[in-house]
């Protein structure tokens, strides 16, 4: 397959290229240097050059405290660019896939959320999400939402404050700090961007049909019990400290429990079996 990919020089579209070329497919890598998909005018030359059957968009405003205050800025790229790219992708008949988030659910389901259950951000950054979800959701050649999880993986975090992922971060400040403090009331499923880009390349090559996918990394834990792991694993000796969100006060507010649910894929490896390959 041809396959245009937006993001390519992210933490995500690094490893998607890498994937999608290691399984024989022909990838056209493009980023913010290339292209401003804010513009529409301006993605219709990338695509004639390709002619893609494949469109991913991994690109995204993913600093969510900073959409608190860039409100247009974080539509613009989450939003109105998901809609120009979807009607780019129309035009040639390509299928396309958009990486979402499940920040787009408001957190107060202890059961989860699954495929089907309908967005409700608390926060700026999931509600841009939630309105470029709806240009994929309509879009009538094969659109594929995939909905992802507390990401992390080897290559560089663009468009972060720190440019680092949870678990560099955390061994960041264990080797520069006695004691590290790590929010214990907030829940998810970490996922690493390797096992996601070889879900991806699955969910494309493997005949599955469009619609929302929640591809995650399987098992529920806190960034405490995510922080717990790397200290064993690492054998860090700075004092690892459990604390509440009222304790680490955030610009935007997050979801407590922002569990995705995949009722639609073969499960992922649980999250300590990708932690420890990524550690290793």
């Amino acid at each position: 397959m041809r396959i245009l990919l937006f993001g390519s020089r992210g933490m995500l579209g690094s490893d998607l290229q890498k994937e999608f070329e290691d399984s024989g497919h022909e990838v056209m890598g493009v980023d913010r240097e290339e292209v401003d998909i804010t513009h529409g005018p301006n993605i219709a030359d990338v695509f004639h050059t390709i002619e893609p059957e494949v469109v991913i968009n991994a690109t995204g405003y993913t600093d969510v405290d900073g959409a608190e205050t860039n409100r247009e800025a974080a539509f613009a790229l989450n939003s109105e660019a998901v809609k120009y790219l979807a009607e780019a992708a129309a035009a040639v008949s390509a299928k396309f896939v958009h990486i979402s988030t499940e920040m787009v659910f408001d957190g107060d389901n202890k059961s989860g959320y699954n495929e089907t259950t309908e967005p409700h951000a608390v926060n700026v950054y999931g509600e841009s999400k939630a309105a470029g979800e709806k240009h994929v959701l309509v879009y009538e050649s094969g659109g594929y939402l995939v909905r992802t999880s507390w990401l992390y993986g080897k290559f560089s975090q663009r468009g972060k404050p720190r440019g680092l992922n949870f678990i560099e971060t955390m061994i960041k400040l264990a080797n520069e700090k006695p004691e590290v403090k790590v929010v214990n009331d907030q829940f998810g499923k970490l996922t690493s961007t390797k096992d996601l880009a070889q879900a991806i390349t699955q969910l494309i090559s493997g005949g599955y049909i469009p619609g929302i996918y929640h591809l995650v990394n399987e098992g529920v834990a806190s960034w405490y019990d995510v922080a717990k792991e790397i200290w064993q694993r690492c054998g860090l000796k700075a004092t690892l400290q459990p604390i509440s969100s009222s304790e680490y006060p955030s610009i935007a507010k997050r979801p407590k429990y922002s569990v995705l649910v995949n009722t639609k894929f073969p499960p992922l490896r649980p999250w300590q079996q990708a932690l420890a390959d990524y550690l290793s």
